[in-house]
């Protein structure tokens, strides 16, 4: 299904792979005027020549603590009111309880926390004037945990609590703010585990679909995709505060949750 976005300005951070990359055609099939936003700016302006509308490329560093700031400033210039916000972009370092180092919990906390929260602090107006709404996109580690992912859990569960209590503060002013939360998915930040030869691929992926309870299969970049289409249209105009998980039924299982990631 696809939806219309015709006349709309809509921004993804993390644009320039996995997920944010499918979500960022998503929106531009649908006639939505897209900020592609990430640290790669060759990677961003490839993608932008794949783009079937009009594109703006911003470069940010959202791992910085102040990162917001020029991001912000730079979405305003070139793109203008912002209709559509999609904060995609997110890290993850596998660090065990013991072994947590200060510098990946800090980026960690920087990109998938207070950056995401203070750029969409800063693109509040915008995104009141024209009744827009925010999808931010979550994990189902928030709920279940993950091994060796105490920060990434940690973050996106404050990222599910930002989506409730801003949606509170910003539903008067009819801009909707939800989240999607994608279960095990086949591109993005496993990619660059089985790129890097950090983790196996056949292997890992044949343990984890055991526990997936629809096929046993992985999701892929553009379920998410779908799913923040979905919430970013009319069709979700009156959903807010919501965090929807896209995620093969994982967390509709009851034992081994463990063993997921």
């Amino acid at each position: 299904m696809s939806y219309d976005f015709s006349g709309k300005n809509a921004v993804v951070t993390g644009a320039s792979r996995g997920i944010g990359k499918a979500i960022a055609k998503t929106l531009s099939e649908g006639g939505a005027r897209v900020a592609l936003v990430a640290r790669s700016v060759e990677a961003l302006e490839e993608l932008a020549k794949e783009l079937p509308g009009e594109s703006v490329v911003i470069h940010a560093d959202l791992g910085s603590s102040d990162g917001w700031k020029p991001t912000a400033e730079a979405i305003v210039e070139q793109l203008g009111p912002v209709h559509i916000l999609v904060n995609n972009a997110g890290v993850s370092v596998h660090e065990p309880a013991g072994r947590v180092t200060e510098d990946n919990l800090d980026m960690t906390l920087n990109v998938n926390v207070r950056n995401l929260i203070l750029l969409t602090d800063a693109l509040t107006d915008s995104l009141k004037s024209r009744k827009g709404n925010v999808v931010n996109i979550s994990s189902v580690s928030a709920s279940t945990g993950s091994v060796g992912q105490i920060a990434y859990s940690a973050s996106k569960g404050a990222v599910n609590s930002m989506t409730r209590n801003m949606s509170i503060d910003l539903g008067r002013a009819g801009v909707r703010v939800n989240a999607v939360a994608p279960g095990v998915i086949d591109d993005g930040m496993w990619t660059t585990a089985f790129e890097s030869g950090a983790v196996d691929r056949e292997k890992t992926m044949a343990g984890i679909a055991k526990v997936i309870p629809l096929e046993g299969r992985w999701g892929s970049a553009q379920n998410i995709a779908d799913a923040v289409a979905f919430l970013a249209s009319d069709k979700a105009d009156y959903i807010t505060g919501q965090v929807l998980r896209v995620d093969g039924g994982i967390l509709a299982r009851t034992r081994r949750q463990e063993r997921l990631l």
